[in-house]
């Protein structure tokens, strides 16, 4: 996956050199979301963090929290950071910028944090080794994630009325914008399944979301913020490793987290932990891509039958029809990802009527962010097309879903089996005259969620709900435990109950690289709600039952005073607990 020259020229870089051109091509390889930015909407894309950030690719020595070199995290790494911090260093990871973003930060020491006490090949001793006690942290600094107050675990899974173990197939789309679930033909019409209609991303982005529902923690407790941070990512313990540990038979196929075969600046292909099948993207793409199989890379060419959504199908096919239960299958296909192929079956089918909400190329932005009014309107005819185009791809997905279902009824284990449809994160599709995603917008951040749940009869659900809850409920389901869990289960709402114990439901971007020219924000959704704080200072405020669609910012308006401080109070329980350095 190469960058266009064409494209290269439409966001003024027709001036770069070979070796910044190599950086920009490594990160569309490694980044699908680069790619896709590149594409539709480069004017929020930071061209020099991106070249910074890809001439210096995260190694596990650099920016592992060992500002010594002495192969160990340990305090006097935290004593280097701590002495350079809130300075502006060029020295990388020696001067305690770990990130390597020029600047030592609050992120710095999350990267430490994360990694410490972990020891590195090759470690040399370091001559001030004996002069400075080890250090555990008593100081946070500004700005500094830290985790936030979790569940301490889950309830006693509910028993089948087979009281055997429940097999578990999560199908994960990816890109799927909430409205398009009427246009898939299988899924859209599925009565007896809970749909739950306020579901949201932590974070509308690919590698954070995948993390958090993998783990159930927010993105600042996973420590993948954005895509570039999968190496921070506990591939040790997480909901695959912990439903292995219970006798699970857990298989991967299709899109992992992004550049995993990347995290630490080469490229080497690997077997996380708690996987039996492993069969993940390497070159994602819809053809001429890559999977990897039996432990090697495997190519895939441009003929019809190398189309990846049916390629994984497939391979999701033979794993339910012949793997021993349990198991947990993890089936994440790229569509409706770009770039927006469909299969070719499906090229000119008719998927009309194309409908976009009133937020589309919004007119009046006088009362968003700055960011968000210096945004074009987009050309109506292009994303009347690129519309058309998602439906068709989701039509494959859609087939390969009934034959999934089919598959477990021949079998004969459909009853015993819980299916969870869903996606990492929405598209905007120009609505707000936003493209692509991370946007605090329900065209960002609002997911389809469906789950098939034999034991009660499905219903529409209007709880709220983030991507943190689902792997709390597959770990009900399944009967274990995980590490320190953001969210919360779903069972008891697919048993009946129609509330979830929580304050509100949170929404983040920590634009942690620079790479997006989106402001880093912190929000919360709750009952009719939405309130957003950037760190521009700028705030959004939105009454989600009279404005669904997001057009009215009545943020710092006189009437609504009382019901912004108590969202601002709420969502202030919900970030990071922060703390000036002494």
């Amino acid at each position: 996956m190469l960058v266009n020259p064409k494209l290269i020229n439409a966001i003024t870089m027709e001036n770069l050199n070979q070796t910044q051109k190599e950086a920009l091509q490594k990160a569309s390889l490694i980044d699908d979301d680069m790619q896709e930015m590149i594409d539709n909407q480069p004017e929020l894309l930071n061209l020099d963090n991106i070249i910074r950030q890809y001439l210096n690719p995260l190694d596990a020595g650099g920016n592992s929290g060992d500002a010594n070199g002495d192969g160990k995290v340990d305090g006097l790494d935290y004593v280097i950071w701590l002495n350079n911090y809130n300075k502006t260093v060029t020295a990388g990871a020696a001067s305690g910028d770990f990130d390597l973003n020029g600047k030592v930060d609050g992120l710095d020491y999350v990267i430490w944090l994360n990694n410490y006490n972990k020891i590195y090949p090759t470690p040399t001793v370091s001559p001030a080794a004996t002069l400075v006690p080890t250090l555990t942290p008593t100081q946070i600094p500004s700005l500094t994630p830290t985790p936030s107050i979790k569940p301490t675990g889950v309830k006693t899974p509910t028993p089948s009325p087979q009281n055997n173990p429940l097999n578990i197939v999560l199908i994960l789309s990816d890109d799927q914008r909430y409205d398009s679930l009427s246009k898939m033909p299988f899924m859209g019409s599925r009565i007896g399944w809970h749909k739950f209609t306020r579901a949201y991303s932590n974070v509308a982005l690919c590698c954070p979301s995948r993390a958090t529902i993998l783990s159930g923690q927010y993105s600042h407790n996973t420590g993948v913020e954005d895509n570039l941070l999968m190496e921070y990512f506990n591939e040790k313990d997480n909901l695959a490793t912990r439903l292995h540990d219970k006798g699970y038979t857990t298989g991967l196929i299709g899109k992992y987290l992004n550049g995993w075969f990347y995290k630490t600046g080469v490229k080497k292909i690997y077997t996380p932990p708690g996987w039996d099948l492993w069969n993940p993207f390497i070159q994602v793409n819809y053809f001429n891509y890559s999977l990897v199989e039996n432990g090697v890379e495997k190519y895939y060419g441009q003929n019809e039958a190398d189309y990846s959504t049916d390629v994984v199908g497939h391979k999701a096919l033979n794993f339910i029809n012949t793997v021993k239960e349990p198991f947990y299958l993890h089936f994440a296909p790229y569509a409706a990802h770009g770039p927006w192929i469909p299969a070719p079956r499906h090229a000119a089918t008719n998927v009309n009527p194309i409908i976009f909400d009133p937020s589309f190329n919004e007119q009046d932005v006088s009362d968003k962010p700055l960011w968000v009014q210096q945004l074009p309107l987009y050309d109506v005819n292009k994303m009347t097309e690129v519309r058309r185009t998602q439906y068709r791809m989701l039509l494959s997905l859609d087939e390969w879903i009934k034959k999934i279902i089919l598959a477990l009824q021949t079998r004969n284990i459909l009853d015993r089996t819980i299916i969870i449809y869903m996606t990492d994160n929405a598209l905007s599709d120009a609505d707000h005259r936003i493209v692509e995603k991370v946007c605090p917008y329900n065209s960002c951040n609002r997911l389809p969620l469906l789950i098939r749940y034999p034991f009660k009869p499905g219903r529409d659900i209007n709880t709220l709900i983030s991507n943190t809850d689902i792997a709390p409920t597959i770990a009900e389901l399944a009967g274990v435990q995980l590490l320190n869990p953001d969210g919360l289960s779903l069972v008891s709402l697919l048993n009946g109950q129609n509330t979830l114990n929580r304050r509100g439901i949170l929404i983040h971007w920590g634009n942690t690289h620079k790479v997006w020219m989106i402001p880093a924000f912190w929000g919360i959704v709750k009952n009719q709600w939405k309130y957003i704080e950037l760190e521009t200072g700028e705030k959004e405020l939105y009454d989600l039952s009279f404005d669904p669609y997001e057009l009215t910012n009545v943020a710092n308006q006189s009437q609504y005073r009382q019901i912004q401080a108590g969202l601002a109070t709420d969502l202030a329980t919900l970030k990071p607990v922060i703390i000036q350095p002494l």
